[in-house]
């Protein structure tokens, strides 16, 4: 028989209020909770079930789970985010990376070529700039944004890895990077309309910075103005690949076939066969 101190009681107790509002994976995140709480992993979990909560635990695993019941989400409440084989700091301050960002990050990976520069657009955290750098070691990446506390947050997720290769610049775009080119620009753009914001999730609308979710013009104001202006940071024949909303593949196609200036222009599915990438080529 368990104790109803134990952490197993515990456990199921998190599970059921996580349950009663709403939360998709209730026992999963109840179980990460527990274990960022004893500093083990989620498999290692099993061992502690049986043992006493001792008191200070069960007075964190309350304030944790009363922010979560506000719809904060997790990934803000224990401070990290998984993206590929890297666990990043994340803060309000910054967007929570998202599973299928890490098909862009493929991409990338595809076509940079070896000894290779990318630009990442719009950096936040630094996921998809640290991800390719983790995952390509020849290449050199330049990270910027225009928020001063996302580059913070990316510069210590950075420095956890050791990567110096990834340099951090504060810039609306290109406007601090003056001639410089690059063989791949991936641009994770603010790409939301005023009208989607207002249905999206609590834990995103109340908790994840909006100004790094929305853009006038239909969500495409500033993807339209990097298709603009991306030529002069590109290197001949180099890529650019954006994330977008899966209703703007087609307007976006249309804009980079309009500049005159793009080849081999594509556009890719994310997990649900939806169309969440475009990718093409400087002629």
């Amino acid at each position: 028989m368990k104790s109803a101190k134990s952490y197993h009681a515990l456990l199921d107790k998190i599970t059921k209020r996580l349950d009663k509002i709403g939360i998709e994976t209730p026992r999963t995140e109840a179980e990460i909770i527990i274990s960022e709480l004893l500093g083990c992993s989620r498999p290692e979990l099993v061992w502690n079930l049986s043992e006493d909560v001792s008191q200070k635990i069960m007075l964190m695993a309350e304030e944790m789970v009363i922010r979560r019941e506000k719809h904060e989400p997790l990934q803000y409440i224990i401070g990290e985010a998984h993206f590929m084989s890297l666990a990043l700091y994340v803060t309000p301050d910054v967007l929570i990376p998202r599973p299928e960002t890490e098909i862009l990050v493929e991409k990338i990976c595809e076509i940079i070529p070896k000894n290779g520069t990318l630009l990442d657009l719009g950096t936040g955290s630094g996921a998809i700039a640290l991800a390719a750098a983790y995952e390509r070691l020849d290449i050199k990446v330049t990270a910027v944004d225009v928020s001063i506390n996302a580059l913070e947050v990316a510069r210590q997720n950075s420095k956890k890895y050791g990567m110096d290769t990834v340099e951090f610049i504060e810039s609306d775009l290109f406007s601090n990077l003056s001639h410089q080119r690059f063989d791949c620009i991936a641009a994770n753009l603010p790409y939301v309309t005023d009208e989607e914001y207002k249905t999206l999730m609590p834990e995103v609308k109340k908790y994840e910075p909006r100004l790094a979710l929305t853009a006038p013009d239909s969500g495409l104001k500033l993807i339209f103005k990097t298709i603009k202006h991306a030529h002069k940071h590109l290197q001949p024949d180099g890529y650019i690949i954006f994330e977008h909303g899966i209703h703007q593949a087609e307007a976006i196609r249309d804009a980079l076939e309009g500049e005159k200036r793009y080849k081999d222009i594509e556009i890719i599915q994310d997990y649900s066969r939806r169309d969440r990438f475009t990718a093409a080529r400087l002629k």
